[in-house]
């Protein structure tokens, strides 16, 4: 049986516009270059690269065009738009560099914790430049020994006072390094 979308009002189908513009515009001329110098052999011949590869200009585009906080409320920053949009969006914008398409994804979700478990001071004071893609968020699951099997993670939060004390290890964690909350 065929899944059933929302079709989007048309805010959100002027939103999918925006984005293939965007999209037309300043990713699908530079994706191959990016991937390029991304890929394995080019980064073992130049490790410094990373920094100078790194598209952080192409996540600030989207968030200025407000593609990258479409789930969240406008009273935040965000988009307030069904997530058959925000997923639309992603689709477009994968049709032409993947990468950045789950990068928009991870960044997302990693406005969840705060929007959904956060005070309101703490809404009021971090979401507006999370969800402006001012600042990028880094997702840090995996972790050597047990992948993405959260039953066999080792990592500890302790609380210690007014704060925590993290231990254990991550890998593979997307926009490390170059995030501005993790």
């Amino acid at each position: 049986m065929a899944a059933t979308r929302l079709m989007p009002t048309d805010i959100g189908s002027d939103l999918i516009e925006l984005t293939r513009e965007i999209v037309d515009k300043e990713l699908r001329p530079r994706v191959d270059d990016a991937e390029r110098a991304a890929a394995p052999e080019a980064l073992a011949a130049n490790p410094g690269s990373v920094d100078e590869i790194f598209p952080r200009e192409v996540f600030r585009a989207l968030g200025q065009a407000g593609l990258m906080s479409l789930p969240y409320p406008e009273q935040y920053g965000g988009g307030e738009q069904p997530y058959e949009v925000y997923l639309q969006v992603l689709e477009e914008i994968g049709a032409a560099w993947m990468s950045i398409a789950v990068g928009v994804s991870v960044h997302a979700l990693t406005c969840y914790p705060v929007m959904t478990f956060g005070t309101d001071e703490q809404r009021e004071r971090f979401l507006p430049d999370m969800l402006s893609g001012d600042w990028l968020g880094a997702y840090c699951l995996s972790e050597p020994l047990a992948g993405s099997d959260v039953a066999s993670m080792t990592t500890r939060a302790t609380r210690d006072g007014d704060s925590y004390v993290i231990k254990g290890r991550k890998a593979w964690i997307s926009h490390a390094g170059h995030a501005d909350f993790y």
